[in-house]
């Protein structure tokens, strides 16, 4: 099941209910995401809906990704089995396979799945008089942070050589009613975008989506490879195409199911102080001159409902989504890297400072190949940390893994350091911003060629008779 559009989502969590209505007024500066951040530590982590946010017309709605249970209903599966599918439209052909047979199971699976134009904003749609952001209930989530920030936009840019679309969700400071701050880092598709726009002249459009069907929005987050539409993406997990409008006052389209879309601009020759913002991190992010986002137009659906989400600490709902894309990117890093067996992107590593893998290891130095291959293969060259065990070790197991690293790890041969690498940009422990080093650990039972001169002792198990027969005792005990 694909929803069609935010407030499908919204009847689909209310039947089940898992929609709580606040009626009650609530303050958009720290009040309402606290609210969704206590309803996540110790609740149900549902999705709460607040009728009247304070100095706004515009209803807001929280946690709409906070359980795994919520997760699989937007994916329409388990994140896992959808990898094994986008996996297999990537494999090669194998050998009892021909390449016609191939090519028309790979068109069955993306046939009508590419997003269409279907016109103009529609009659459901109308474009306001003036612009005024502050008319939406944007939230202020942490006490340092420099102001009220929009936290699910979908900002949609196109490159200015070649016309690829990209769809990315970057993080936005008010500044006043007409603009707000693009925070892009340097590595993201729509900042590759604005630095080809800073050699040509003029400005460059941009359009942020506030609301659209979940699996839309999820797919703005998602670790597509460059040059692939995060649009095109969200049709194949959800098989069903995605219609779009074009813009009123943007070279751009945008979902036909949106709330609220700012059309707008930023120009290569203008940027602002943007920040300190409370980060996933942990950490306030720091200050530092981003792009600068004009609005032009705004335009809104009727009922149009609000959507935020809270960014901080380990119990959110961004380790919901994080854990659902490594499951679902798993199987495409194993067709290339076929020799991993798991992968564990840890949040107590806010996901890209720790992953462990676990390996067959066939050969000496095969964990650190696969370091190497993980730091060239996308978003995972953000990864500080990696971690490679054996494939005996759960790694989702902390206690495993930390009996793996500590009994097969001797630190002068198997701790790696290669320097002068680029780091994520919230890395606040790099000595340079976008720029430090990497560790790996090997944490693999070694062997003679890895220098390892001794007998490598067995692992105490217990044999699979004896585990038999007592169990077997044991239900007789009624144990």
């Amino acid at each position: 099941m694909t929803f069609d559009s935010l407030q499908d989502y919204l009847k689909y969590l209310s039947k089940n209910n898992d929609l709580v209505l606040i009626n009650d007024e609530v303050d958009p500066e720290l009040e309402l995401t606290h609210i969704l951040s206590e309803e996540e530590r110790i609740g149900k982590g549902r999705s709460l809906l607040f009728n009247r946010v304070k100095g706004s017309f515009v209803p807001a709605v929280g946690n709409l990704f906070s359980t795994k249970e919520k997760m699989n209903a937007i994916l329409g599966d388990d994140p896992f089995s959808i990898g094994q599918r986008l996996s297999n439209l990537v494999r090669a052909p194998e050998s009892n396979e021909s390449i016609i047979s191939r090519g028309i199971e790979m068109f069955r699976e993306l046939s009508g799945v590419r997003p269409k134009v279907s016109g103009s904003v529609g009659s459901g749609h109308e474009v306001l008089d003036r612009v005024d952001l502050g008319r939406y209930p944007i939230t202020k989530t942490w006490p340092q942070d420099a102001g009220r920030f929009i936290t699910l936009p979908l900002v949609v840019t196109k490159d200015p050589e070649t016309g690829t679309r990209n769809v990315g969700m970057y993080r936005m400071q008010v500044y006043d009613q007409e603009t707000a701050g693009m925070h892009w880092h340097i590595h993201k598709g729509g900042a590759g975008h604005f630095a080809k726009q800073g050699g040509k002249k003029g400005t460059m459009d941009v359009a942020v989506v506030i609301g659209t069907d979940p699996l839309t929005m999820f797919s703005a987050v998602a670790p597509v490879p460059d040059g692939i539409d995060e649009f095109s993406f969200r049709g194949i997990v959800g098989r069903k195409r995605l219609d779009l409008v074009k813009g009123q006052s943007v070279d751009l389209e945008y979902p036909e199911n949106f709330e609220v879309v700012l059309e707008g601009y930023v120009d290569p020759s203008e940027t602002r102080v943007e920040g300190p913002f409370g980060d996933h991190t942990g950490y306030y992010s720091l200050q530092d001159e981003f792009p600068v986002f004009h609005v032009k137009r705004m335009v809104e659906k009727k009922n149009r409902v609000y959507p935020t989400t809270i960014v901080g600490k380990l119990w959110h709902e961004d380790v919901i989504i994080g854990k659902a894309v490594e499951r679902m990117f798993l199987p495409l890093v194993q067709t290339q890297i076929p020799e991993i067996v798991d992968m564990n992107t840890m949040e107590e590593g806010v996901f890209h400072n720790i992953l462990a893998v676990s390996i067959r290891k066939r050969y000496p130095g095969h964990a650190k190949k696969v370091m190497f291959s993980l730091w060239g293969m996308g978003q995972l060259m953000f990864s500080k940390i990696i971690v490679v065990v054996d494939s005996d070790v759960n790694i989702h197991d902390r206690k495993e893994l930390l009996w793996a690293m500590s009994t097969r790890i001797d630190p002068d041969r198997d701790i790696l350091i290669v320097p002068g690498t680029i780091t994520d940009t919230l890395d606040h422990a790099s000595p340079k911003i976008n720029y430090g080093s990497k560790m790996g650990i090997d944490a693999t039972k070694k062997v003679k060629a890895e220098g390892y001169e001794r007998v490598w002792p067995d692992v105490l198990q217990m044999s699979e008779d004896v585990d038999k027969m007592v169990k077997e005792k044991w239900k007789r005990f009624g144990l």
